[in-house]
């Protein structure tokens, strides 16, 4: 059974798949409905979940109540089986559960017990996950958006196949000049290093946003090609090498609508509180009837996921960051600094050439020294 919750007036607060992040809503509801509970979270076999849950709050609150996530709750993932497994509170409405290996033909769902009431998700069958064939981007424009591209097939199902698609990213980033020099404002120091310390770092992201697709257009239920996401050919993620997890998760045809009203009505809001009535399914009930609960629990046998790699060289890449050196003139160090720049070289002459920031320090960039693992570019020797 779907029950559907008309959302126009008050923020909700969610937990996004993987990302913890605020997701807002504008809910329909009376003033005696606000705090009502929201649920994230899904029951993925053989591996450790964890649930999250918090309260909606009033768009009219001047910041985010702090007590938005403290909720106090039993959290237990259940079987038509008999099974029951307990989840561990690890804070702030976060609640821990250890999955083992599903069963096929066993359904599944969540139970809560909170503030007197049990709210429980209706049972389903696990969902087996197609794998990912394939990863590839295209840039069909000169400096144009590059677009990341998915192949998937499911030869398992006759019916329709709903997906929805969660990724994290990491990439290199490389100043235009590499700086063996770097001044220290607090000491007025400029201090010379053997190699260049700040001109090659790596940043990590996690993705936010709601990406969902289905089969139905294609009866042999194959996704080809099929864009999931764009990036602007200035963004500094593609400048130098760039690297993309994604990750595939089966849905039902209700929590496949539940997450296409999400993106549909983050897409449409224009910005976070812009009033927008929509309604937003749910597979979630209340012993107690007149309380509602935003969220869908989705139940899994696996989840695909696939990496894909893009070169610099391979795509053209449009520099936002105006990066000529030039001399500091009459300006102090600290001066140049309190500018934006830094320093690019040291001329034969002895004088100092500064660029920005950005074409120096790649701290400026938003990024660390902290290299992947599984990043396969060598070190450099300079």
């Amino acid at each position: 059974m779907k029950n559907k919750i008309n959302i126009s007036i008050v923020a909700g607060c969610l937990c996004m798949i993987l990302n913890c992040c605020i997701d807002t809503f504008n809910a329909n509801l009376g003033d005696n409905q606000l705090g009502l509970l929201v649920v994230d979270g899904n029951i993925i076999s053989d591996s450790t979940v964890v649930f999250s849950l918090s309260r909606t709050f009033s768009l009219g609150e001047e910041e985010i109540p702090k007590d938005y996530n403290q909720i106090t709750a039993e959290v237990a993932v259940v079987g038509d089986d008999g099974l029951r497994i307990v989840g561990t509170p690890i804070g702030d409405g976060q609640y821990q559960v250890e999955i083992g290996m599903l069963n096929m033909q066993t359904r599944y769902g969540v139970e809560i017990k909170y503030e007197g009431d049990v709210y429980t998700s209706e049972l389903a069958y696990p969902i087996e996950t197609a794998a990912i064939d394939s990863l590839s981007f295209e840039q069909p424009e000169d400096y144009g958006d590059i677009y990341v591209c998915l192949t998937a097939h499911d030869t398992k199902y006759t019916d329709p196949v709903y997906y929805i698609w969660t990724y994290e990213e990491d990439w290199e980033v490389r100043t235009a000049y590499r700086s063996r020099w770097v001044y220290d404002a607090s000491k007025d120091i400029v201090y010379e290093y053997a190699k260049a310390p700040y001109a090659r770092g790596w940043s990590h992201a996690l993705s936010n946003r709601t990406l969902v697709g289905t089969t139905e257009a294609n009866i042999e239920n194959i996704l080809q090609n099929k864009r999931v996401y764009s990036i602007s050919s200035s963004d500094i993620r593609v400048s130098c090498y760039y690297s993309t997890l994604i990750r595939q998760r089966g849905l039902s045809k209700g929590e496949f609508e539940y997450y296409q009203c999400k993106a549909k009505q983050s897409e449409d809001m224009g910005g976070l509180f812009t009033p927008l009535p929509t309604e937003l399914p749910t597979n979630i009930t209340c012993t107690n009837p007149e309380k509602k609960v935003i969220g869908y629990i989705g139940v899994n046998m696996n989840i695909s996921e696939r990496r894909l790699y893009i070169p610099g060289d391979e795509i053209q890449y449009k520099s936002p960051y105006y990066c000529v050196a030039m001399l500091q003139g009459d300006l102090s160090n600290d001066g140049m600094v309190g500018l934006g720049y830094g320093i690019a070289y040291l001329r034969n002459d002895g004088a100092y050439m500064w660029a920005f920031k950005e074409c120096v320090d790649y701290r400026a960039l938003g990024a660390t020294p902290d290299k992947p693992d599984f990043w396969p570019l060598p070190d450099w020797d300079y």
